[in-house]
């Protein structure tokens, strides 16, 4: 059964099929802006084939109206706001900037569609619609990105939860982690079979949920993900970061273990959000053949991402590893073995501010 299109005056009717073309347009546009940075600048092939499809699906309901009307409609030269414009329009500070004015452009322009439309094809409306809603989801994941590198960007002091480490339990000493605002958690545990390391992950999750420490799973990308970890960090031996990516999506953060200045050139070529840098020196909770030491911590300044010192790092270690240019690390026993989480932090907090001028970037 056909759709009935009420009767109206020429002059409304032409004014439907501007605003929807201009409409259109814009989608098509702002779409396209927020392709290419998921694709280019974050490399995330599961939200660009997203927004790839979405476009897809747009122009599959859009074929469905009379094209005709929307070319003979078209009057770019008597459109008055094309020459209109604000200070704002023409100011892009970042690429989070870029990518949030586009965001908020597609989903203007697609509930301008979903409105005009009613009044040409309701059916029409309705995938408009549904589209509007999907692309609520992807951009979460965009902004989800976002917040997770923002506060890894502010990150300082990374710790490693190991049961075996903890003079108090395990989730004790999460607790105080968290509330002596240590800025990433990573769930560190080898010998528990998988259901139960499962549970440990989503408790570690509901913790940290609403605070400002990120949670990273270990090794484990499988079950970063149904525990919804902000992360996962791999090793050497492990999957690579770009085969990673593939699974992890964007929003999600990837950690990886370097050993020398090659090793960490290649993990950020592969695109890894951060580097675990060492061991720095002699750990207790690991064994190593051969110590990168602080010549690599030395070199590992020419890299742009955020990385962490590893290895052997307490409070009598700390300002070694700052002289050689360290501004994060990694940690595990200084905290887990800790009579007062609060004040070790505090502690290890003012000597990395004292070695590095308050700052805190790797650059």
């Amino acid at each position: 059964m056909s759709e009935v299109v009420p009767s109206r005056s020429s002059a409304d009717e032409r004014a439907i099929w501007r605003i929807l073309d201009a409409a259109a347009n814009r989608l098509r546009e702002g779409l396209r802006v927020v392709e290419d940075l998921v694709r280019f600048q974050r490399n995330d092939p599961r939200i660009s084939g997203q927004l790839k499809q979405l476009r897809h699906d747009f122009q599959s309901a859009w074929s469905q109206l009379d094209a005709r009307q929307l070319v003979a409609n078209r009057d770019t030269p008597g459109d008055v706001g094309t020459t209109i414009s604000t200070t704002a329009e023409r100011s892009r500070a970042t690429l989070q900037d870029v990518v949030a004015a586009n965001c908020k452009r597609v989903e203007e322009s697609l509930r301008t569609l979903e409105e005009f439309s009613k009044l040409i094809s309701p059916a029409v409306s309705a995938q408009i619609e549904q589209l509007r809603y999907r692309f609520y989801s992807i951009e979460q994941s965009i902004l989800l990105w976002n917040r997770r590198h923002e506060l890894l960007a502010k990150a300082s002091i990374y710790f490693l939860l190991t049961e075996s480490t903890c003079t108090r339990g395990w989730q004790d000493t999460a607790r105080e982690a968290v509330a002596a605002g240590v800025d990433v958690i990573q769930l560190r545990e080898k010998s528990l079979d998988d259901g139960e390391l499962l549970e440990r992950a989503r408790w570690v999750r509901e913790i940290t949920a609403g605070t400002e420490t990120l949670f990273i799973m270990n090794d484990r990308l499988d079950l970063a993900l149904l525990a919804d970890a902000d992360g996962v960090h791999v090793g050497q031996e492990e999957l690579p970061p770009r085969a990673v990516r593939q699974l992890l999506g964007a929003d999600r953060l990837i950690g990886v273990s370097t050993h020398d200045i090659e090793q960490a050139r290649k993990a950020v070529a592969e695109g890894a959000d951060y580097l675990g840098v060492g061991p720095v020196f002699a750990s207790g909770t690991k064994t190593f053949n051969q110590f990168a030491g602080p010549e690599f911590v030395q070199q590992t300044a020419e890299i742009d991402l955020p990385w962490f010192a590893i290895g052997g790092i307490g409070l009598e270690t700390l300002p070694r590893a700052v002289e050689a240019g360290a501004k994060r690390v990694a940690v595990c026993q200084v905290l887990s073995q800790s009579a007062d989480f609060s004040k070790t932090v505090e502690k290890m907090r003012n000597l990395l501010r004292a070695g590095n001028n308050s700052t805190t970037d790797n650059v």
